[in-house]
């Protein structure tokens, strides 16, 4: 059962690491079995935060880009906010709802892969 856990949140780590676009060019195969032979000397507990903070990063990124849109379009609209205040209400909420669905993904997921 523990293998299976491990294996389900290596793949998951796997696929929300982030990654720099250079190395996501260059990904084959080979790459991602070594990585995932690496994982398998990490307690469990490690690669849940990596899982965590892997998430955090991309939660922050969408963050920043709809914060970016956001900015666009009231330029557009001629609607100005402060761009000095990247933490206004609207952004603010935007994060939380985002962030609060990426943890209630990540916790489905877990628990779904405990069933198995």
């Amino acid at each position: 059962m523990t293998d299976k856990i491990r294996e389900q949140l290596t793949d998951l780590y796997l696929s929300v690491k982030v990654r720099k676009t250079e190395e996501i060019n260059e990904i084959n195969n080979e790459i991602i079995n070594n990585e995932r032979e690496g994982l398998k000397k990490i307690p469990l507990i490690d690669i849940i935060n990596y899982i965590q903070n892997s998430i955090d990063t991309l939660v922050e990124i969408r963050a920043f880009e709809k914060y970016e849109q956001k900015l666009q379009q009231d330029e557009e609209n001629k609607n100005y906010i402060n761009k000095e205040d990247p933490n206004d209400y609207n952004g603010l909420q935007l994060y939380e709802g985002m962030l609060i669905e990426a943890e209630k993904n990540i916790r489905n997921h877990i628990r779904v892969s405990c069933l198995l």
